[in-house]
């Protein structure tokens, strides 16, 4: 009996028909529910279908014979195609139809309609796996080039002794405490092409292994769950555009009536202690090229609620490894609450600058000190990321 077999008996007693009825809208409700609980986050059938379905349709365009030929990569957004090799729209349009000879493509320009990005084209047609919209992107970040080579080299090199392994996987191997000998291919699978997309929590971390993954390994009847990252750092959080930042006939202001559009980035603005007056008064500066240069000053954020912020970002039930020197690489368990608390630290001091005539980023310069890291920095940029001024996008990443 498989997983799916064995939940669903476990809980046919709850659904009228004894199975979820996929047309019945408590039906559906509940199995979300079910789910949720079972996964420990959110959960939707109807967007999990469509990753899904993204999914099937960017691999078999990607393993087609035209796919191969033309270097489409794999990228960790499912609704997004790697360009290596940089070929035209209607190169890739040729591509799709190959694989679905009866569909007809649609493409949308940069910024047009429903194409968000302002840099790559939005491919739009209908196949058997349902409604499909993919972005013909660049050839994939360094990051995204690190992993495939590094999962690469783990099932090449499957069945070998551990000595005749690259150096990285030897450590890995190391640490695992995995006798390469008894591995096969089959056993390491590449996880970078899923949405890892995952809300965040100030109330601390969660079991996120199996999302966060980058390679999983199943040996001795055990699955290790491993996030790659190479050395240029990691981010970790990429949310939702900020809504009270906008451009009104010209001029950027904060509209204060949009505060709590979207809670999430309300909580961080405050948490971090950003003044939106300060952030619309230098994007006008930057606008204008006129005004005073803004320079670090000490800020005064939230630091508990940071810690548990970054805490949550880690997650644990997982390997952290990541690129250094020497293509070598360090190991890091983050297999426990206890263990993605360490890995944030606590914070030693935190500054902030706003943006002026010469920039346009809002940023918050935080150091930790973690057990399992060291000292560490984190940064906090809320800037527009497609060329523009508005809307502005808020990441964290870790810069060390």
């Amino acid at each position: 009996m498989n997983t799916f077999d064995k939940f669903f008996t476990k809980f046919a007693y709850k659904f009228d028909k004894g199975y979820p009825d996929m047309n019945n809208d408590q039906d559906v409700l509940l199995l979300e529910s079910l789910i949720k609980n079972t996964i420990g986050e959110e959960f939707s059938i109807e967007e999990g279908t469509k990753v899904q379905n993204h999914t099937t349709a960017n691999d078999k365009i990607i393993n087609s014979s035209g796919g191969k030929k033309a270097g489409l990569v794999k990228m960790s957004n499912p609704y997004r195609i790697g360009n290596r090799n940089k070929i035209q729209s209607n190169e890739f349009i040729e591509i799709i139809k190959s694989v679905y000879p009866e569909t007809e493509v649609e493409v949308v320009g940069k910024g047009i309609d429903d194409n968000k990005s302002g840099k790559f084209n939005l491919f739009k047609f209908k196949t058997e796996d349902g409604d499909i919209a993919l972005y013909l992107a660049g050839g994939g970040n360094e990051g995204e080039k690190y992993e495939q080579s590094f999962v690469g080299n783990a099932k090449q090199g499957a069945g070998q002794p551990n000595n005749t392994l690259p150096k990285n996987l030897q450590t890995l191997y190391k640490s695992l405490g995995i006798d390469n000998t008894k591995l096969s291919p089959d056993d390491i699978q590449f996880a970078g092409a899923t949405d890892t997309k995952r809300d965040l929590s100030f109330e601390g971390p969660k079991d996120v292994g199996k999302t966060v993954s980058d390679m999983t390994i199943v040996y001795g009847g055990k699955e290790y769950y491993i996030s790659l990252k190479n050395k240029a750092g990691s981010g970790v959080y990429s949310g939702k555009n900020v809504p009270f930042i906008v451009n009104d006939g010209g001029t950027i202001v904060y509209d204060a009536s949009k505060r709590e559009a979207i809670p999430n980035i309300s909580t961080l603005y405050n948490m971090f202690g950003i003044d939106p007056e300060k952030v619309a008064q230098g994007l006008n500066d930057y606008i204008s090229k006129e005004g005073k240069e803004d320079s670090w000053s000490n800020a005064d954020i939230e630091e508990a609620r940071f810690q548990n912020l970054l805490a949550s970002s880690f997650g644990y039930g997982y390997y952290y490894v990541k690129e250094i020197k020497g293509d070598d690489v360090i190991v890091v368990p983050i297999l426990t609450s206890e263990e993605a608390k360490d890995a944030a630290g606590k914070v030693i001091s935190a500054e902030i600058k706003y943006p002026g005539p010469t920039t346009k980023i809002t940023a918050v310069k935080v150091k930790t000190d973690s057990p399992l890291f060291g000292p560490s920095e984190y940064l906090v940029a809320s800037r527009n990321t497609q060329g523009g001024i508005v809307p502005l996008a808020l990441r964290i990443s870790k810069n060390k």
